[in-house]
């Protein structure tokens, strides 16, 4: 029932065979989700509800690590990101069916990456918005089951001119998602109070245009602009698992493993105009980032009212293909809960 991307990824380009700029180029990727452990409970919640909810989050990166698997030396960079988002809950067939909205931001400071200019293009990233139908949701038995899917609009900021992007180049992303949680105190008394949370999603991406257009590239022994009209992304997958003990309604801690693969993003149609000459060379396809990681996950919430709650994700990477690795990251969710009043008699 969330959602957020901000994949921050890169790789090697080869210019026509004679060109050559072994600079990376990095551009946003929007996959998979922010769903946080026990979210797929919200669907117990009573029809009327609206939630306003304030995301706040920064990762720490201690490499970037190429397409090919390689470490770039001395590579860094911090991720700040924010979003907000509103969701309604409603009823559709007798079901629980949720109504979000939300609008992203992000960018990058101390970043490092051998053989580019640095030049980060921060800004607001593509707006999400996402609709969850649950064909279980069972507070007596503790389980639920939801459907959701993702729509990414192509409407963030993108500066095809900046090696370094957080938004997309132009692309449309749908992401449908699976999520499950079963109570596991109806097994064993001693399981009293915990949760099995799964959730499983797919994220279809579209074709950019115009991804890149830089002029006189770091590496590039003469003059010139290089330009690609094309950007293509493989679909990527994404799994999350989570062991969550909730002590008490609205309050919980969980242990989550998360595992991320394909969405390879490839500059295609490129060529080098040399300044100042009638040449124009071909610049070979250039595969720049992967959504591959594998990650764990620590969250926890605690009320601090009956309609007030605050959350945090504390993560870490422990292998990553294609992008920046988060050696260490956090983020602080605020939801704030506004129940529909009871009919007056």
């Amino acid at each position: 029932m969330t959602s957020k991307s901000v994949k921050l990824t890169a790789a090697c380009l080869l210019v026509g065979g004679v060109v050559g700029w072994q600079a990376p180029a990095i551009a946003g990727s929007d996959n998979s989700s922010d769903t946080y452990a026990g979210d797929y409970t919200g669907g117990s919640l009573p029809t009327g509800t609206f939630l306003v909810l304030q995301y706040a989050g920064f990762a720490h990166s201690n490499a970037f690590i190429d397409t090919a698997g390689n470490q770039l030396p001395n590579s860094h960079g911090n991720t700040f990101e924010e979003f907000t988002r509103f969701s309604y809950f409603a009823q559709l067939g007798g079901h629980p069916f949720v109504i979000e909205a939300e609008v992203p931001a992000a960018t990058l400071t101390d970043v490092n990456i051998p053989g580019t200019n640095n030049l980060v293009a921060g800004g607001f990233t593509d707006p999400v918005v996402h609709f969850t139908y649950f064909f279980v949701s069972d507070a007596q038995t503790q389980r639920w089951l939801g459907f959701t899917n993702y729509f990414y609009l192509p409407l963030g900021r993108y500066d095809n001119r900046k090696v370094v992007n957080v938004g997309t180049a132009d692309q449309f992303t749908d992401v449908p998602q699976v999520g499950y949680t079963e109570g596991l105190g109806k097994f064993s008394p001693s399981l009293k109070g915990f949760f099995f949370d799964l959730v499983a999603n797919a994220s279809l991406h579209t074709d950019g245009d115009n991804p890149a257009n830089f002029v006189n590239p770091a590496g590039v022994p003469f003059p010139g602009a290089l330009s690609y009209d094309t950007a293509t992304q493989r679909p990527s997958y994404d799994l999350k698992a989570f062991l969550r003990y909730e002590p008490m309604t609205f309050a919980f801690v969980a242990l989550g493993i998360e595992k991320s693969w394909g969405g390879e993003q490839v500059f295609t149609n490129g060529r080098f105009a040399v300044t100042g000459l009638p040449v124009v060379l071909p610049a070979a396809p250039l595969s720049f980032s992967k959504d591959d990681y594998l990650r764990g996950h620590l969250q926890f919430q605690f009320p601090l009212a009956r309609d007030f709650a605050v959350a945090a994700d504390v993560f870490h990477d422990f292998t990553r293909v294609g992008g920046f690795r988060e050696d260490i990251g956090a983020e602080i969710r605020m939801t704030k809960f506004f129940f529909p009043q009871p009919p007056s008699k």
